[in-house]
């Protein structure tokens, strides 16, 4: 798992984990580069692959929130289709949140990531959450729920609250973007 979080460092544009102010708790960490803050899952479920990564610019401009898919060695191909879409759970039912997600199959990787507008609900969600947060696919040519990643909730509210800090914003009062 900690190559698949290096490999997400310097995904997200980092240019070296030595240069990031990081802060970690629980299976979540915050970190800052430049302007930019990212609070992001640390550690997952055996047979998990990829992170939630939550994006806030300085003041807590331009939030995002997305499932960044990490590629198991040796596989190829899309891990889902065209017409399959998100399937987000918190504490083991799917969240209406997920009808706010897109999945991308660009050349930059495969990721979902949700419209910010609805960043501020995401984080509620997530505050509230006591068991663990699903990410999962609703496959439509095989007629199945995928699970991708399963993660715990420990340790995001303090991560959250810790990128607050550092970027000026308040988690439970983000501005319009």
């Amino acid at each position: 798992m900690r190559y698949i979080i290096l490999a997400l460092l310097v995904g997200l544009g980092f240019t070296s984990p030595a240069a990031a102010q990081t802060f970690s708790s629980g299976d979540w960490a915050a970190s800052k580069i430049g302007q930019v803050c990212y609070v992001f899952t640390t550690r997952s479920a055996r047979d998990t692959s990829g992170a939630l990564v939550f994006r806030f610019e300085n003041q807590g401009y331009n939030a995002g929130f997305s499932y960044e898919y990490a590629p198991w060695p040796g596989e190829t191909g899309a891990p889902w289709g065209e017409n399959d879409y998100v399937a987000l759970e918190v504490d083991g039912e799917v969240t209406w949140l997920s009808d706010e997600m897109l999945a991308d199959l660009g050349p930059t990787g495969y990721n979902a990531s949700m419209t910010s507008g609805f960043v501020s609900e995401m984080i509620t969600e997530l505050n509230g959450a006591s068991d663990s947060i699903g990410f999962a696919m609703e496959r439509q040519s095989d007629g199945e729920t995928v699970l991708y990643g399963l993660f715990s909730p420990a340790g995001f509210t303090e991560s959250m609250a810790r990128a607050g800090e550092m970027c000026q914003f308040s988690p439970s009062a983000l501005p319009a973007s």
